[in-house]
Order: structure tokens, then sequence, then C-alpha cells
């Protein structure tokens, strides 16, 4: 899926000559910029290097705050030149990236100390004016129509003309009583109202008419704006309703040193955020950004106060039982204690974080690992009468296999052995025989045939058939990427597994290729379903499902992270299409170091389209893929055979 918000809708490839007509709009545009910032910055220097009382009670030469400011404006409009200058070179061929280039170097320049001054410095008025009024229009219009160039809703077109002619006419024209320094608060309540216009209009965009890949471009974007939006209501809106202190005073001049400061990284986040959008990345990664955000921020500020009113109650306590200062001593105590308390804060307002904001009900911090850990000859196997030769071939998070041999038939089985370590833990012990029990009722030659459980002396075992192949992780692993032919030769066994599973009740909720065998006893290799163990009956009466059972978190359907009680057949459905991404490509549709933010992904990141990655891949394959992995469970097949049957249909 595409997740760039230049679209062939806005591309200029069919179109050469209005494509150059806007990129010499484009040139002339920036060298407008240039010229104005560079005839009026030696006046405007001159100015600002005369000395006040604020400086002389600062102790701070009139240079050196001069330098300050004009570093400032450099890094404000070098940060946001940079990157509009690089959308160009990389996307000339669309009209809507030379617009966002264009919104991003004059709105770069519009937040700046020098334009301010140079709209109102005598003889300067109409080339400020003019900068100024661009970047207001841009980054409306630039809110307005983000990321596919469409007015959204539709009619929303018509208040482009007032917003031109609105901001031309207040930037235009000083010697007019709607000049925007005479208006006061007017102008904020003007500026501000047109903003949020913009604002709101991403956010009906987003709840209404936005794609998944779209929505995630418009977090981007949103959380930039905020920056810009932010400064513009502390700094502008909120110090406009306080007194205003004398220019030269102490506090207005520490006023202006502040907002300049917080300007450079609170102006610098709608650039940054917007080349990220355009950007084709993981997109999902904003999401663990603000979550982590809430969490961390939330628990600092809560220790950061604690700690204030701790410090000062136990400096009370030591003032009285002891003379001096002992201010030391408490604030050792205190550190050590929230050192100790940070940790479990942490978690639980993570899980907090999680639930409220996310409708994560899942916790994933305390999901076991299941990698399977290679076998270890020095294994001590355990005795079941029944069987002999045990031997030791792989090992789970939750159980060891054995391969034995069995008098009664004569032949090779499979033993799957509750760890010691789970064998006292009642939860897993049930989940264990559970497993035994629903795959005991199951009969279908693509479903491991089980032929004996119990438990003897303490030791919970289940026989189970042996199969001789690999499993299909280790094929993936082997080839990388498995030709289409084959896949569908191997998801077919799959899916009628699946299908029959379904159908008498049961949703196995852990598909993933190592749980998929490949007996190579027969010809062609017969592919084999395994380990049911949390799987869930669908039956209301039944209490045997266990809801805190977590499938492998690479192949999670979207409502198992919300609500694992409500699952149906369609989140293996899901799981199906993760695994045929993960075949046909050679990688997983989402991977990240970090669980949260792979959980977050699954949530909503859109499905990748595999012919980014396959390209000779047929587009009817690819869409079948990404459907089987749709957020909903209503936009996914019915059946698993059903979505094999897409596949099939090439």
């Amino acid at each position: 899926m595409i997740t760039n918000p230049i679209t062939s809708e806005t591309s200029l490839k069919s179109r050469p000559a209005l494509r150059r007509v806007l990129l010499a709009v484009w040139a002339v545009i920036v060298l407008y910029t240039v010229y104005v910032l560079g005839e009026a910055i030696a006046p405007h220097f001159n100015n600002t290097m005369k000395t006040s009382m604020a400086q002389n009670l600062l102790g701070i030469s009139s240079l050196l705050q001069t330098s300050f400011y004009y570093i400032v404006d450099i890094l404000l409009v070098l940060g946001f030149s940079v990157i509009g200058v690089m959308i160009v070179m990389h996307s000339s061929d669309d009209w809507f990236a030379i617009f966002t280039s264009i919104f991003l170097i004059t709105f770069g320049v519009r937040v700046t100390d020098l334009a301010n001054m140079i709209a109102l410095q005598p003889g300067t008025e109409f080339a400020g004016g003019l900068l100024l009024a661009m970047g207001d229009i841009g980054i409306v219009l630039f809110t307005m129509l983000f990321p596919d160039g469409k007015f959204t809703p539709r009619w929303l077109r018509f208040a482009v003309p007032p917003l031109v002619i609105m901001m031309l006419g207040i930037y235009l024209f000083p010697n007019a009583p709607f000049f925007w320094d005479k208006l006061g608060q007017s102008y904020l309540l003007i500026t501000t109202s047109w903003y949020l216009v913009g604002f709101f209009t991403l956010i009906h965009r987003y709840f209404r008419r936005a794609t998944l890949a779209h929505k995630q471009q418009i977090r981007w974007v949103f959380i930039g704006t905020l920056g810009p939006f932010l400064w513009f209501i502390i700094f502008q809106v909120g110090l406009s309703f306080l007194p205003e202190p004398a220019e030269s005073s102490l506090a207005m001049t520490a006023v202006l040193l502040v907002s300049r400061l917080l300007s450079i990284f609170l102006f610098l986040m709608l650039p940054l955020s917007i080349s990220i959008s355009i950007a084709q990345t993981k997109l999902f990664n904003i999401d663990l950004i603000i979550n982590r955000s809430l969490v961390y921020g939330t628990l600092t500020l809560a220790l950061g106060l604690t700690f204030a009113v701790m410090l000062a109650l136990i400096s009370l306590v030591f003032k009285n039982f002891n003379q001096g200062d002992q201010s030391l001593v408490a604030a050792t105590i205190f550190s050590v204690s929230a050192g100790a308390l940070f940790q479990p804060a942490r978690k639980k307002l993570q899980r907090f974080v999680d639930r409220f904001f996310y409708h994560i009900e899942i916790d994933y911090q305390k999901t076991p690992s299941d990698v399977l850990i290679a076998p270890d000859a020095s294994s001590t196997a355990p005795k079941i009468s029944s069987y002999y030769d045990l031997k030791l071939i792989g090992r789970g998070g939750m159980a060891e296999v054995y391969r034995a041999t069995s008098p009664s038939r004569n032949k090779s089985v499979a033993i799957k052995v509750l760890r010691a370590a789970l064998a006292d833990d009642d939860s897993f012990r049930k989940r264990f025989m559970r497993e035994a029990e629903i795959i005991s009722r199951l009969e279908h030659p693509n479903i491991v045939n089980i032929i004996d459980f119990g438990d003897e002396n303490g030791i919970y075992h289940i026989v189970m058939e042996h199969l001789s192949g690999p499993d299909l992780n280790n094929l993936i692993k082997q080839e990388k990427q498995i030709t289409l032919p084959k896949t569908i030769s191997i998801l077919r066994g799959v899916a009628d597994a699946l299908d029959y599973a379904h159908k008498n009740g049961l949703v196995h909720r852990d598909i993933k290729p190592s749980n998929v065998m490949l007996d190579s006893s027969t010809i062609p290799a017969r592919v084999v379903l395994t380990d049911f163990g949390i799987a869930k009956i669908i039956d209301s009466q039944t209490l045997m499902t266990n809801t805190n059972m977590l499938g492998t978190l690479d192949y999670i359907a979207p409502e198992q992270i919300q609500a694992s009680a409500e699952v149906d057949s369609r989140a293996d459905i899901y799981a199906l299409g993760v695994m045929t991404y993960q075949m046909i490509t050679g990688t997983l549709p989402f991977e990240h170091p970090s669980t949260g933010a792979l959980l977050l992904a699954h949530l909503n990141a859109p499905p990748p389209d595999a012919r980014a990655l396959v390209r000779d891949l047929p587009r009817n394959v690819a869409h079948s893929i990404q459907q089987a992995m749709a957020k909903k469970p209503e936009n996914r097949p019915a059946t698993a055979g059903e979505f094999i049957a897409t596949l099939e249909n090439t």
C-alpha cells in the first residue's frame, strides 16, 4: 500500500508544461524570499544593535543578544528551507510537493523575528507583509489539502478566496485601519480562527475520510502542527491578555529569550513531521512515541512533584529533631525510595495508558517468550512407562518435545512434555492438558493426530504422531522467499485444517510457521497444523477458555490485542494473511524490536503491499493478502478456504 501523500492524482508527469510553470513559480518565490531577507537584514541589524535598559540589567551586550536572535532565526529558516528544497528535489513532478515546499520555505521565514521586523520597518512593509501572508495562507491551505491534495469536505474550497483576501488585506496595507499591527487582539482572533479551520479539517478527514495510510500521515502532521500552534497560543494569544511589561524591563527580556529558545524546538517539529510523513517509513512509530511520552512524561512530572512535597516534609521533620539543614539527607532518602518505586510505577502507568488510550487489553509485559531453544543433549529424559528411547528434539517456552518408540505400535512417536519448572503452576497444567483434550476431538489429515495424553508421576505429557519433516519456519529460513505456487500448495492444507477446526467451533489463535509441520514421510509432503495450546472453544457454556493466553505477537490479530475473549475464526484468517506475506516476501509485514510498537502496528498500520518486495507478484494476490490482514474482522475473507481460492485465481 502506498504511504506517500504524493499520489497519482497530484502528479504532473502527464502535464510537463504545468510542471515547468509551477517550478518557475517556486523558483521566483524562493529568490524573492532570499532577496527580501538580504535587503532588510543590514538595517535591521543596525537597529537591534542599540542598547537598552534590559541589556544593561542582565549584563548582556547588545551584540550578544542580537547574535542570539539572529542565530535562532537562521536555524528556523534553514530547518524549514532545507526540508522544503529536498521535497522539491525528490518530487518535482508533483504539484502538491511543490506547494508543500513553498509553504515550508515561506512559513519558516514567517515565524522569525526578522520577518516581523521587516513587515513593520518603513519602506519594507509590503515586502515583509507578503512573506507573512504567504506563510499564513500556506499553513492553512496545507492542513486543508493534506495528504492527497483534495479539499475534504469539497465545499471547503470556497473558503480559499476569503482566506487569501483577508491575509493579503491585513498584511499589505500599512496605512489601512485593518493593518495587522493596528488590529491588536482582533488580529490574533483572525489568525487563530484560520489556524483552527485547518486543524478541524485534519480532524474531520482523519475520522471521516482517511484511509489507514493517510491516518498515519495525518498523525505525524497533526503532532508537527501542534508545535507552532502551542507557541502561538502561549506567546501570542496568552501573553496578550496579561499586563504588558515595559519593553526594556527584565521580565520582557526574559520572556523574549524563553520564547525564542522554545521556538526552535516547537516550530521545527512541523518540517520534521512533514518529512517523516512524506517518507515511506514505519509510521506506526508515532503511536509508540506518543505512548511512551505519556508514560514517562506523566511519571516524571508526578515523581518531580512528589519529590518537592516529600523533600519539604522530610526536611521539616529533620529540623524538628535536629538543628540545622538536613535537606541533603532528605533528598537522599527520597531518591532511593523513588528509584525503587520507579519501575513498578512505570509498568502500572504503562498498562493504564495502553488500555485507556489504545485499548490494548493484553498485558504484553508479562507475555512469556515462545522462541524455540536448541535441544540440549545433556538434558535428562523423563521416564514414561509406556515409551522408551526418549530423545530430546526441541524445546519451547512451555514444553519439551522428545522422539520416542512406542512398544505397542512399534514405531516412533513425538511426546510433548510440560517443562518441570511449569508443572507446579495450575494454569500451565490446565492449558497443557486442555490442548490434548481439544486435539483429541479432531480427526483431520492436516491436524496432528493425538495418540495418548495424561499425567504420570507429575509428568504431564501428550503423545502425538511423529512428523519427520521440518516445520514451515525452517523452510522459510532456508528458502528466504517461497514461490507463489509452493506457498499455495502448503497453505491449502493449513486452510483445510482451519476450516475443519472452525466448523467444529474451535479457533486456533496461534497460527504461525513454527506450528505448521511438513511431514516428509508422504509424497508430496503432508502439511500438518499443530499446537492448539491456546485455542478457543466457541461455546457460551464452556469455562475452559483462558483469555490471558496469548498468541505469538508477530501474527496476532487486532481484536486479540484489544479484547482476546471476543475473537472468532477471523483472527486465524488474519494470522494466515501475515504468514502468507512472510512466505512470499521472506519478511514479516510488521517488524519492530519494541513489543509496544509491534502491537500498535497491528492495530493501526496499513497492511503493506507485498509487491514492494516481490515485483512480479500478481496484483490480485497482493490485494488478497492485504484483505486477509484487514484491521476489521468483517473485511477479511469469511473462511481460510475462501482466502486460498483468491490466491489461486491469478
